[in-house]
């Protein structure tokens, strides 16, 4: 047995390597480990103000109500530039923002699609009436 085929760091490697490749099937571009936001929100006035301080939920394919995540954190509410809905999940959405008073809301139907490795993500603007 050579030194090289002694090598588990290499072996494991090569394994990686061969298993992300295989991933993309006949895809000729190699897929990436990132994973990406199924829908990104912005929240703004008639103005076009960002209402970073907005309530913004959704629903997928029908299914229960969830609350939007901050784009880039874990937390749900607050002063938030932009919002997701979470990663890797394609579907039909149904995207609801309202204002912090509980006043005005906005709704809008989205698909996202996605490709041999991804959700193609989609980007919203919610315009709050006013």
């Amino acid at each position: 047995m050579s030194a090289r085929d002694r090598n588990p760091l290499r072996a494991a490697l090569l394994l990686v390597i061969a298993t992300l490749s295989s991933a993309c099937g006949s895809n000729t571009s190699a897929c990436t480990l990132e994973a990406r936001a199924s829908v990104r929100i912005q929240v703004v006035d008639g103005q076009g103000h960002p209402q970073r301080d907005a309530r913004v939920t959704f629903t997928r394919d029908g299914g229960p109500e969830q609350q939007a995540l901050c784009n880039g954190s874990q937390t749900r509410q607050g002063n938030c530039d932009a919002w997701v809905t979470g990663y890797e999940s394609p579907g039909e959405y149904v995207l609801t923002a309202t204002s912090a008073d509980g006043q005005r809301t906005v709704t809008q139907s989205v698909s996202v699609g996605e490709d041999a490795c991804h959700v193609q993500t989609r980007s919203v603007t919610l315009v709050l009436p006013d």
